[in-house]
C-alpha cells in the first residue's frame, strides 16, 4: 500500500521537543515516546503524535508504499524488519482510519 497525506492536514514538527524525545530515545529512556513532537490540525482538531508516529507521517509522501516506510523505520530505530513492518501497517490503518492518509 501507497500511503498519500490528507491535503486538508495542517502539520508541523515541533523542533525542541523533537530533539528532546531523540536524545531520550538515544539514552534508552523509557519515556520518549511519550512526548508530542508533531501536531496535526484538521477542521479544528489539534492532534499530536510521538517521535515514532512523527518519523512515519514526515515519510508518507505518496511515493514510499508501506514496505519502504517500515524498512526505514526498522533502520532508523533499530527493531526486527518484520515486526516493523506490521506495526508500521497498523500505524498506517488507524490513521487512514480517522481520514489523515488515503491508501492506494
Amino acid at each position: 500500500m501507497r500511503p498519500e497525506r490528507n491535503p486538508a492536514i495542517v502539520w508541523r514538527l515541533e523542533k525542541k521537543i523533537y530533539d528532546e524525545a531523540w536524545e531520550a530515545a538515544r539514552n534508552d529512556e523509557e519515556d520518549f515516546d511519550d512526548k508530542g513532537v508533531l501536531t496535526l490540525m484538521l477542521k479544528g482538531g489539534i492532534h499530536q503524535l510521538n517521535l515514532v508516529g512523527a518519523e512515519i507521517w514526515t515519510r508518507v509522501d505518496g511515493q514510499r508504499d508501506d514496505a519502504a516506510i517500515a524498512a526505514e523505520m526498522a533502520e532508523l530505530f533499530g527493531w526486527e524488519p518484520e515486526e516493523t513492518v506490521e506495526a508500521v501497517r497498523a500505524f498506517l490503518e488507524g490513521i487512514a482510519s480517522r481520514g489523515w492518509i488515503t491508501l492506494s
